[in-house]
């Protein structure tokens, strides 16, 4: 039981070993791995177009509070209220030195989003590239295996066996090639002794006909004896 167990692990630990070391899994392990790079990269970018966008939402925000903010602040100094005034004008610079630096890390967000598509662009294009080798490569894997198997079974097959099948094959095809013309004149030949028979037949017809009216015209044909039936419908006639 344990040294058949044993056999058994260790065949199954050779053919995972050998689809480990097969050309053609290894070149479709590297082409998923290119794929899974490229879709990261698209996530990476997805996310800094993400940030991107809620960078200028921010900066549109701020830009609104600021106005928003001068405007209260003349229409306080418009009433009288210097003070109220100055207090929106204190809210509107807290709020400017927030937009600048949001302002900031939309330029940075703005420049990392170019970076990344212009790294999709390159990735995709690899992709594409190495993508046609390995499939120029499993190509190449798949014609040497082909090529390997053909190899071997010439290397079991000698030149006089090749002759050997070839000459059967060529006796059996005369075989039947002579058959074929054997049954085909045995049956032009039924047909045409049929039809012999019937022209002789035919003819020996024709023959006696003329040779009956040639002995009727020399008054050489036998007489018939009538008989009383016969006399009796010659008479009424």
């Amino acid at each position: 039981m344990l040294k058949r167990l044993f056999r058994y692990i260790r065949a199954l630990f050779a053919s995972l070993l050998g689809q480990v070391e097969n050309p053609e899994v290894i070149l479709e392990q590297a082409r998923e791995e290119l794929r899974e790079n490229l879709l990261k990269n698209k996530e990476r970018a997805v996310q800094a177009i993400t940030e991107r966008n809620r960078l200028r939402a921010e900066v549109e925000k701020l830009e609104r509070a600021c106005i928003d903010l001068e405007r209260r602040a003349e229409m306080a100094l418009r009433k009288g209220d210097r003070d109220l005034a100055k207090q929106f004008l204190m809210e509107k610079a807290s709020y400017q030195r927030s937009l600048e630096a949001v302002r900031q890390a939309l330029a940075q967000a703005e420049q990392v989003v170019e970076q990344v598509k212009l790294a999709i662009k390159r990735d995709e294009e690899r992709v594409r590239q190495k993508t046609a080798e390995i499939l120029a490569q499993k190509a190449r894997w798949k014609s040497a295996q082909i090529q390997n198997s053909i190899n071997k079974a010439l290397e079991g097959m000698s030149v006089d066996d090749v002759s050997r099948d070839l000459e059967r094959v060529e006796d059996k095809i005369s075989r039947a090639e002579a058959e074929a013309q054997a049954r085909a004149e045995m049956a032009r030949e039924s047909v045409t002794g049929r039809l012999a028979q019937l022209e002789d037949y035919a003819a020996s017809q024709a023959a006696e006909e003329e040779l009956e009216a040639l002995e009727r015209r020399l008054g050489l044909a036998p007489t018939q004896e009538t008989s009383p039936v016969q006399s009796v419908q010659n008479e009424l006639s």
